[in-house]
Protein backbone atom coordinates (compact mmCIF):
# COMPACT_ATOMS: atom_id res chain seq x y z
CA UNK A 1 0.00 0.00 0.00
CA UNK A 2 1.49 3.27 -1.21
CA UNK A 3 0.47 6.67 0.13
CA UNK A 4 0.65 9.83 -1.68
CA UNK A 5 2.38 12.63 0.27
CA UNK A 6 3.44 16.67 -1.40
CA UNK A 7 6.02 18.15 0.67
CA UNK A 8 7.96 21.46 -0.15
CA UNK A 9 6.71 21.56 -3.63
CA UNK A 10 7.91 17.94 -3.99
CA UNK A 11 5.39 14.55 -4.53
CA UNK A 12 6.18 11.63 -2.89
CA UNK A 13 4.63 7.91 -2.81
CA UNK A 14 5.28 6.42 0.89
CA UNK A 15 5.25 2.81 1.17
CA UNK A 16 3.32 1.94 3.85
CA UNK A 17 4.09 -1.33 4.27
CA UNK A 18 7.78 -0.73 4.36
CA UNK A 19 7.62 0.71 7.83
CA UNK A 20 10.42 -0.22 10.52
CA UNK A 21 9.68 0.54 13.99
CA UNK A 22 13.01 1.78 16.13
CA UNK A 23 10.82 1.51 19.58
CA UNK A 24 12.50 -0.75 22.14
CA UNK A 25 9.46 -3.07 23.03
CA UNK A 26 8.22 -2.17 26.64
CA UNK A 27 9.04 -5.88 28.82
CA UNK A 28 7.02 -4.71 32.60
CA UNK A 29 8.44 -8.53 33.41
CA UNK A 30 11.66 -8.44 32.06
CA UNK A 31 14.67 -6.45 31.46
CA UNK A 32 14.91 -2.64 30.17
CA UNK A 33 17.40 -0.39 29.48
CA UNK A 34 18.11 1.72 31.86
CA UNK A 35 19.30 5.07 33.16
CA UNK A 36 20.39 6.25 36.45
CA UNK A 37 19.89 3.12 38.27
CA UNK A 38 16.37 4.14 38.54
CA UNK A 39 13.67 1.29 39.41
CA UNK A 40 12.21 -0.60 36.34
CA UNK A 41 8.76 -0.12 35.33
CA UNK A 42 6.08 -2.19 36.76
CA UNK A 43 2.59 -3.24 35.99
CA UNK A 44 0.97 -4.56 38.13
CA UNK A 45 -3.25 -5.65 38.44
CA UNK A 46 -5.25 -3.12 40.23
CA UNK A 47 -6.77 -3.80 43.71
CA UNK A 48 -9.87 -2.94 45.30
CA UNK A 49 -11.99 -4.92 47.90
CA UNK A 50 -12.83 -8.46 46.58
CA UNK A 51 -11.48 -7.15 42.38
CA UNK A 52 -8.12 -8.18 40.92
CA UNK A 53 -7.73 -6.94 38.08
CA UNK A 54 -6.04 -10.31 36.64
CA UNK A 55 -7.78 -12.87 34.08
CA UNK A 56 -7.46 -16.44 35.66
CA UNK A 57 -9.41 -19.43 33.91
CA UNK A 58 -10.56 -17.05 31.24
CA UNK A 59 -12.38 -15.45 33.94
CA UNK A 60 -12.59 -11.42 34.78
CA UNK A 61 -10.55 -9.03 32.93
CA UNK A 62 -6.50 -7.36 33.14
CA UNK A 63 -6.77 -4.15 34.47
CA UNK A 64 -3.26 -3.26 35.30
CA UNK A 65 -1.88 -0.07 36.93
CA UNK A 66 1.61 0.78 35.36
CA UNK A 67 4.28 2.72 36.92
CA UNK A 68 7.44 3.42 34.85
CA UNK A 69 10.00 6.52 34.72
CA UNK A 70 9.19 7.91 31.17
CA UNK A 71 12.94 9.02 30.47
CA UNK A 72 14.83 6.20 31.88
CA UNK A 73 13.51 3.38 31.19
CA UNK A 74 12.56 3.25 27.84
CA UNK A 75 11.91 5.01 24.17
CA UNK A 76 10.34 8.23 25.14
CA UNK A 77 9.74 11.42 23.20
CA UNK A 78 10.47 14.83 24.71
CA UNK A 79 10.14 18.69 23.74
CA UNK A 80 10.87 21.43 25.52
CA UNK A 81 8.65 21.37 28.42
CA UNK A 82 11.63 19.26 29.83
CA UNK A 83 13.96 22.00 30.54
CA UNK A 84 11.78 24.83 30.85
CA UNK A 85 9.54 25.91 33.80
CA UNK A 86 6.14 26.38 31.29
CA UNK A 87 3.13 24.19 30.28
CA UNK A 88 5.09 22.69 27.41
CA UNK A 89 3.26 19.50 26.69
CA UNK A 90 4.35 16.81 23.78
CA UNK A 91 1.06 16.14 22.88
CA UNK A 92 0.61 19.16 21.60
CA UNK A 93 4.22 19.78 19.73
CA UNK A 94 4.47 16.77 18.33
CA UNK A 95 1.11 17.11 15.81
CA UNK A 96 0.36 14.22 13.23
CA UNK A 97 2.23 13.97 9.97
CA UNK A 98 5.27 12.76 7.95
CA UNK A 99 8.49 13.89 8.28
CA UNK A 100 11.35 13.55 5.65
CA UNK A 101 14.33 12.26 7.53
CA UNK A 102 17.63 11.39 6.88
CA UNK A 103 19.20 7.62 8.83
CA UNK A 104 22.48 7.84 9.76
CA UNK A 105 25.40 6.29 11.70
CA UNK A 106 28.40 7.68 13.29
CA UNK A 107 31.11 5.95 15.80
CA UNK A 108 31.48 8.02 18.86
CA UNK A 109 35.45 9.33 19.67
CA UNK A 110 37.11 10.11 22.58
CA UNK A 111 37.08 13.41 24.26
CA UNK A 112 40.44 13.68 23.74
CA UNK A 113 40.48 12.50 19.75
CA UNK A 114 38.59 16.37 19.06
CA UNK A 115 39.01 19.81 19.60
CA UNK A 116 35.42 20.44 20.03
CA UNK A 117 33.93 21.82 22.60
CA UNK A 118 31.35 21.10 25.85
CA UNK A 119 29.68 23.20 28.68
CA UNK A 120 31.43 21.50 31.65
CA UNK A 121 33.97 19.71 32.23
CA UNK A 122 34.66 16.74 30.81
CA UNK A 123 37.44 13.47 30.79
CA UNK A 124 39.93 12.14 28.04
CA UNK A 125 37.69 8.85 27.90
CA UNK A 126 34.39 10.63 27.96
CA UNK A 127 32.72 9.00 24.29
CA UNK A 128 30.63 12.02 21.81
CA UNK A 129 29.38 12.14 18.61
CA UNK A 130 31.39 15.22 17.23
CA UNK A 131 30.32 18.42 14.54
CA UNK A 132 33.30 16.57 12.16
CA UNK A 133 31.37 13.37 12.35
CA UNK A 134 28.60 14.67 11.44
CA UNK A 135 29.51 16.56 8.85
CA UNK A 136 30.65 13.44 6.45
CA UNK A 137 27.02 12.16 6.80
CA UNK A 138 25.20 15.03 6.70
CA UNK A 139 24.82 17.31 3.50
CA UNK A 140 21.69 19.10 3.20
CA UNK A 141 18.57 20.21 5.36
CA UNK A 142 16.47 18.26 6.87
CA UNK A 143 13.47 18.14 9.20
CA UNK A 144 14.50 14.55 10.90
CA UNK A 145 17.41 12.99 11.79
CA UNK A 146 17.46 9.49 13.12
CA UNK A 147 21.15 8.58 14.65
CA UNK A 148 22.47 5.18 14.95
CA UNK A 149 25.48 5.31 17.11
CA UNK A 150 28.01 1.85 16.25
CA UNK A 151 28.41 -0.52 17.31
CA UNK A 152 25.34 -1.32 17.00
CA UNK A 153 24.54 -4.49 19.00
CA UNK A 154 21.54 -5.76 20.36
CA UNK A 155 22.72 -4.61 24.11
CA UNK A 156 21.34 -1.51 24.13
CA UNK A 157 17.76 -3.15 24.40
CA UNK A 158 18.87 -3.82 28.01
CA UNK A 159 21.77 -1.80 28.76
CA UNK A 160 22.60 -0.30 31.99
CA UNK A 161 23.74 2.96 31.22
CA UNK A 162 26.96 5.12 33.04
CA UNK A 163 28.87 7.42 32.79
CA UNK A 164 31.16 5.62 30.67
CA UNK A 165 29.10 4.07 27.97
CA UNK A 166 27.11 6.83 27.76
CA UNK A 167 28.24 8.80 24.59
CA UNK A 168 27.00 12.52 23.88
CA UNK A 169 27.14 15.35 21.78
CA UNK A 170 29.85 17.75 21.50
CA UNK A 171 28.13 21.93 21.30
CA UNK A 172 29.48 21.79 17.82
CA UNK A 173 27.79 18.96 16.73
CA UNK A 174 24.12 20.06 17.89
CA UNK A 175 24.66 23.51 16.65
CA UNK A 176 25.16 22.08 13.38
CA UNK A 177 21.76 20.09 13.76
CA UNK A 178 20.16 23.23 14.23
CA UNK A 179 21.58 25.12 11.36
CA UNK A 180 20.56 21.81 8.71
CA UNK A 181 16.87 22.94 10.26
CA UNK A 182 16.11 19.37 12.18
CA UNK A 183 13.08 19.97 14.15
CA UNK A 184 12.76 15.87 15.06
CA UNK A 185 16.27 14.75 16.85
CA UNK A 186 16.07 10.25 17.14
CA UNK A 187 19.14 8.89 18.87
CA UNK A 188 19.69 5.18 20.38
CA UNK A 189 20.82 7.28 23.51
CA UNK A 190 19.27 8.06 26.69
CA UNK A 191 20.38 12.02 26.69
CA UNK A 192 22.15 14.29 24.27
CA UNK A 193 24.14 15.27 26.99
CA UNK A 194 26.87 14.18 29.38
CA UNK A 195 25.37 11.78 31.82
CA UNK A 196 26.45 14.45 34.37
CA UNK A 197 26.87 18.34 33.34
CA UNK A 198 25.92 19.61 36.73
CA UNK A 199 22.35 19.68 35.55
CA UNK A 200 22.65 22.55 33.20
CA UNK A 201 21.68 19.96 29.97
CA UNK A 202 23.13 22.39 28.22
CA UNK A 203 22.65 20.54 24.82
CA UNK A 204 18.88 20.01 25.07
CA UNK A 205 18.57 23.92 25.92
CA UNK A 206 21.23 24.14 22.79
CA UNK A 207 18.64 22.24 20.36
CA UNK A 208 15.18 23.11 21.56
CA UNK A 209 16.58 26.92 21.82
CA UNK A 210 14.30 27.76 24.35
CA UNK A 211 12.05 29.98 22.61
CA UNK A 212 9.04 29.88 20.76
CA UNK A 213 7.28 28.30 18.64
CA UNK A 214 8.87 25.77 20.43
CA UNK A 215 8.15 22.71 17.66
CA UNK A 216 10.75 20.28 17.96
CA UNK A 217 11.24 17.04 19.66
CA UNK A 218 14.07 14.68 21.12
CA UNK A 219 12.93 11.00 20.98
CA UNK A 220 15.75 9.15 22.94
CA UNK A 221 16.30 5.41 24.10
CA UNK A 222 15.12 4.20 20.09
CA UNK A 223 16.89 1.09 19.15
CA UNK A 224 17.63 0.96 14.75
CA UNK A 225 17.80 -2.19 13.99
CA UNK A 226 20.86 -3.01 11.17
CA UNK A 227 18.26 -4.29 8.78
CA UNK A 228 17.56 -0.74 7.53
CA UNK A 229 19.85 1.28 5.68
CA UNK A 230 21.57 4.38 6.51
CA UNK A 231 19.69 7.04 3.48
CA UNK A 232 16.32 9.39 3.33
CA UNK A 233 13.45 8.01 4.99
CA UNK A 234 9.63 9.35 5.92
CA UNK A 235 8.84 9.16 10.02
CA UNK A 236 5.96 9.38 11.72
CA UNK A 237 6.21 9.27 15.76
CA UNK A 238 3.04 7.70 17.67
CA UNK A 239 2.67 9.17 21.27
CA UNK A 240 0.02 8.65 23.40
CA UNK A 241 -2.62 11.74 24.41
CA UNK A 242 -0.07 12.68 27.34
CA UNK A 243 -0.30 16.71 29.26
CA UNK A 244 3.58 15.94 30.03
CA UNK A 245 6.96 16.87 28.56
CA UNK A 246 7.36 13.42 27.34
CA UNK A 247 5.68 10.15 26.69
CA UNK A 248 6.46 6.44 25.82
CA UNK A 249 6.75 6.63 22.04
CA UNK A 250 7.29 4.52 18.61
CA UNK A 251 9.21 6.09 15.53
CA UNK A 252 8.84 4.65 12.19
CA UNK A 253 11.16 4.78 9.23
CA UNK A 254 9.12 4.18 5.64
CA UNK A 255 10.58 3.52 2.56
CA UNK A 256 9.73 6.48 -0.32
CA UNK A 257 10.03 7.31 -4.09
CA UNK A 258 9.83 10.87 -4.85
CA UNK A 259 7.38 11.54 -8.01
CA UNK A 260 9.73 12.97 -10.98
Amino acid sequence: MKLSVSQDHKNYQIDLTSAVCLAIPYDYHGSQPNFYDVPPGKAVPFQQHDFIGKVKNNNGCDVMIINQNIHCTGTHTECAGHILEKDIYIHDVLLPGFIRTELISVTPREWSETNESYHCDVNDDDWVITKKELETKLFHSVYGLALRTLPNTKEKLTRNYKASNTAFFTMEAITFLNNLGIKHLVVDLPTIDRTNDDGMLGNHHRFFETKPPYNKTITEFAFIPDSIEDGPYFMIIEIPAMQLDAAPSRPFLLKFEENK
